[in-house]
């Protein structure tokens, strides 16, 4: 697997509104493990974050931990983490922090959902 200078930039848990929304973002995640082209990283703010703290059978949770395994970061902004009290719940990746966004999306280029 090779990755590249992209940063996926996920700003919600779900790509659209509703049950779609979640069947989307489950679709998209899968089918970006079979890539043979990677993000550098994947950053998860506001609710995206609960993507990282979903359950354990959760779907998109495993493909999150796959791209992780291949070598991905995985970042989860912390003030979304403590906001949804979540931050103990982070079962894939690492907090982020306000500076390293900001780097990554000035500094790389950046596909958001």
């Amino acid at each position: 697997m090779s990755k590249n200078k992209k940063t996926v930039f996920l700003k919600s848990d779900k790509i659209g509104e509703g049950e779609l929304g979640s069947i989307l973002i489950n679709g998209f995640l899968k089918a970006m493990t079979e890539q043979e082209n990677l993000p550098e990283k994947i950053i998860c703010v506001n609710s995206a974050v609960l993507l990282t703290t979903a359950d354990d059978e959760n779907e998109v949770l495993n493909s999150l931990k796959i791209l992780e395994q291949k070598g991905v970061q995985i970042l989860s902004c912390g003030t979304c983490l403590d906001y949804y009290n979540l931050r103990d719940e982070l079962k894939v990746g690492i907090p982020g922090n306000a500076i390293d966004t900001v780097n990554t999306l000035l500094n790389e280029e950046v596909v958001s959902f």
